[in-house]
């Protein structure tokens, strides 16, 4: 897919860009990772750095270890290189207790990488093998006991194994192996721990949620990422996940990567049984009428408005009304039709995954002009009587307009536009954007935003551009606010996107907010969607290796930011 608002050349992005980008955080709001002389006690749930007595270096993962690939990073110390919020996740740790109740010596934890998302391990029980990170499951090699040196304030690491985390020699040497080794009641196998303000984190399992495989009649790698939780008949508890372009099972190979095509579908849905269930094969697509008689897969849920193959549908953001789906759709030109955003209503089915009809609604003041993009979020009040939708109006290179309308939920045609002071029956499409939204100290958000509403707050998640040759900068932001119509708060610096390709950063877009996966933590679960890398400069355009594309450079990606991070 591409990026859909790119409405200038590339040579004057780039100049534009390097001309307007600009800090959206105060810079002094970094936090600091430093050896602990004193060390923090161990919490239930916790940010912290370890510190090993004898060399004074941090635990680390691999920096140089790719976040997308299928093999553990490999465990290493290594010198603080803290920045900011995002940055150095692979020298940051989260302790999880496992279980409740005091913690003791023999309480158990495991041990997760901020990058990665990914725990602790030990690979085998035998002396002197290099610890490693993998993923989540039930077994004790992810189980560590945190027990107190007698008399001091470290700690050593024990495995269920019962060997515990050893810098060999006390080597002070960046990048020396972390390895398990029998306790010798020596500094080299003494850590500190030291607490730090917490901070958003890959989420793995919803990561690996989105690594599909080769289950048959499916879509695999997807960009986008709605999520829309469901409330009719025996569809209650369940979220249905919307994306755009979409590659299908049968691009699969036996090897786990895409032959080397364009994707199937221009749109796709899938059915997620619970919040809680992130079983890739307990996740079907829906189908629905939508393509019948077409010769296009039923699995494309929204038919494009002309030839499948020169015309697409990219269905958005939406919301649940009653048994029916309302779907935000973006719909490229057909000949002389230009692009169209229109609402698609889904009918739903409580008692399969085969869906009904598909009614496109052309609502007012929306399907007639593009100027403002209604796009950036769709939110039904508590009340139930009343949507709200935002809107982009780009005025600038990377700079948006943010703007109000609502509909009601017994008339989605019916839209009305906030002026300021008042609803019309028409958006302000003039240079004046009446009724634009404040942001911080100004009216203006990045092309990359989107609005949603979370724990009584709500909550503007905003991404820097993530097209161009290695951006410097490559942050997310949150904003909130106590209204519909703002004002939202200054966005604050909470997480640094960091995923690469081929030795550059990936292209990232397409931001969302998935409130309603609350996880026991107050966590808020946000995705993005990757798309290989940028074109121009120095990264490469191919996607294609020996016949391979990897599917896991075009899916979603998913982080998980504090409550106290942003105020909600």
């Amino acid at each position: 897919m591409r990026n859909r608002m790119m409405l200038l050349t590339a040579g004057m992005l780039v100049l534009l860009y390097s001309c307007s980008e600009k800090q959206l955080t105060d810079p002094t709001e970094r936090s600091s990772i430093k050896a602990m002389s004193v060390s923090s006690a161990p919490s239930a749930y916790g940010t912290f750095v370890i510190t090993n007595v004898s060399s004074s270096k941090l635990l680390q993962a691999d920096p140089g270890a790719d976040l997308l690939s299928i093999q553990v990073p490999n465990i290493q110390q290594g010198t603080s290189f803290d920045s900011g919020p995002g940055s150095a996740g692979n020298q940051k740790w989260y302790l999880i207790q496992q279980g409740t109740g005091p913690i003791t010596s023999t309480t158990g934890f495991k041990i997760m990488n901020v990058a990665s998302g990914m725990f602790l391990e030990a690979p085998n029980s035998t002396a002197g093998s290099q610890l490693q990170l993998n993923g989540s499951h039930g077994f004790p090699s992810q189980i560590w006991t945190i027990q107190k040196v007698t008399g001091q304030s470290y700690y050593f690491i024990k495995n269920a194994n019962g060997l515990v985390l050893t810098n060999v020699g006390g080597s002070t040497t960046d990048g020396t192996a972390i390895t398990q080794g029998v306790l010798i009641n020596n500094p080299t196998q003494y850590w500190s721990l030291g607490a730090i303000e917490a901070e958003a984190y890959r989420d793995d399992t919803v990561v690996r949620f989105f690594r599909r495989g080769n289950v048959s009649n499916t879509t695999v790698a997807f960009d986008e990422g709605k999520s829309i939780p469901l409330t009719y008949g025996t569809n209650n508890g369940k979220i249905l996940w919307i994306t755009q372009d979409a590659y299908a099972s049968s691009q699969l190979k036996s090897n786990g990567q895409l032959s080397c095509q364009f994707f199937s579908y221009h749109n796709s849905a899938l059915l997620q049984p619970s919040i809680t269930n992130w079983t890739s094969a307990s996740t079907p697509n829906i189908t629905t009428t939508s393509n019948s008689g077409t010769g296009v897969s039923l699995l494309e849920i929204i038919k494009s408005p002309g030839s499948h193959n020169s015309t697409y549908s990219w269905p958005s953001t939406g919301v649940e009304i009653g048994s029916n789906i309302f779907l935000w759709t973006h719909e490229s030109a057909n000949g002389v039709t230009p692009a169209k955003q229109v609402l698609n209503k889904i009918a739903q089915s409580s008692s399969s995954t085969a869906w009904g009809n598909v009614t496109r609604l052309t609502p007012n003041g929306v399907s007639t002009q593009y100027r403002v993009n209604y796009s950036a979020g769709m939110v039904k009040k508590t009340s139930g009587d009343t949507v709200y939708v935002w809107g982009r109006a780009q005025t600038y290179f990377n700079e948006n307009k943010i703007l109000l309308a609502r509909f009601p939920t017994n008339s989605p045609t019916s839209w009305t536009f906030w002026r300021g002071n008042s609803w019309a029956s028409t958006p302000d499409t003039t240079s004046a954007f009446a009724g634009k939204i404040t942001v911080g100290s100004g009216t203006t958000a990045q092309q990359n935003a989107t609005i949603s509403y979370v724990n009584g707050k709500y909550v503007m998640m905003q991404m820097d551009l993530g097209f161009f040759c290695d951006p410097s900068a490559r942050g997310v932001y949150i904003s909130t606010a106590m209204t519909p119509f703002g004002p939202f708060t200054t966005p604050k610096l909470v997480y640094t996107i960091n995923d690469t390709y081929k030795g550059h950063f990936a292209k990232y877009y397409t931001p969302s907010i998935h409130g309603h996966f609350v996880n026991g933590k107050n966590e808020l679960l946000l995705t993005y969607s990757l798309n290989y890398n940028a074109d121009g400069g120095s990264c490469p355009t191919q996607t294609c290796f020996d016949g391979n594309q990897d599917p896991n450079f075009y899916q979603v990606k998913a982080i998980r930011v504090p409550y106290s991070l942003i105020g909600l």
